[in-house]
């Protein structure tokens, strides 16, 4: 796989990474940069012509990403969720590559794909800020731990209904992501309940780095996607990346 990213910040610098450590990958070009890497397959580049994927976390020049990834007929892949440039792309245009939209919803959406019917759905992370005082309890992985939270963004679209999307201010360097699935089964009332805590760059470079290998074989579809849509793929490139989730099983 021949990837094109365009790396300005920590995450795309932390997703770079990722994808070094992948051995499918046979060339990353940096699109205006120097490689400081050291690595062999790593060059810079000016044209994306022979390129399978592009990849950038440059959110003011994503439109002209757009265009030339269009132009190739290549997938494109950026980690913000508001980046739809055209109401019908020509092309797989992955958004939200992040760990709300990308690996807390995927996480949800496995889980829920494994029942008909769930009876309940709980999707929750932490963003920077100060801890609320009151609201919604939440759990997440030590170092984290007990939060309160809030209302949320709806990272998944196609989730049941009902689902509850939370919130959770929390302050310091760590992100935290929680999902619980509440389900009918034959032995009982199942309660499975999905948590990860680690460093907010890591994290954030898996979820950009997970959806790029994801798109580059073919995962997704024409037209703008969330990384849900093929959470399967996602989930396992994010895993063999190094995304560590704790797990609570519960029979009521």
């Amino acid at each position: 796989m021949k990837i094109a990213l365009e790396a300005t910040g920590k995450i795309g610098s932390r997703a770079a990474r990722v994808l070094l450590a992948e051995r499918s990958v046979e060339a990353i070009g940096l699109i205006g940069r120097r490689s400081t890497s050291g690595d062999p397959r790593v060059s810079t580049i000016t044209d994306l012509a022979g390129w399978d994927v592009v990849a950038s976390d440059d959110i003011e020049h994503i439109k002209r990403r757009y265009r030339q990834a269009s132009d190739h007929g290549i997938p494109l892949v950026v980690p913000t969720n508001q980046a739809v440039v055209t109401p019908n792309p020509d092309i797989p245009f992955v958004v939200g590559a992040n760990p709300r939209f990308g690996l807390a919803a995927s996480l949800a959406a496995h889980e829920c794909t494994r029942h008909e019917s769930p009876m309940e759905a709980v999707v929750a992370w932490t963003e920077p800020g100060r801890p609320l005082r009151r609201g919604l309890p939440l759990v997440f992985p030590q170092p984290i731990g007990n939060l309160w939270a809030e209302s949320g963004d709806d990272v998944w679209p196609q989730a049941p209904p009902g689902t509850q999307f939370l919130a959770a201010p929390v302050e310091g360097p760590w992100t935290g992501l929680a999902v619980r699935v509440t389900a009918a089964t034959p032995e009982g009332v199942e309660v499975r309940t999905l948590g990860v805590a680690d460093d907010s760059y890591f994290l954030g470079g898996i979820a950009f780095a997970a959806a790029v290998l994801a798109a580059g074989t073919g995962a997704y579809p024409v037209g703008v996607n969330y990384p849900t849509a093929a959470f399967g793929t996602y989930l396992e490139r994010a895993l063999k990346a190094g995304l560590e989730i704790a797990t609570f099983h519960e029979l009521r």
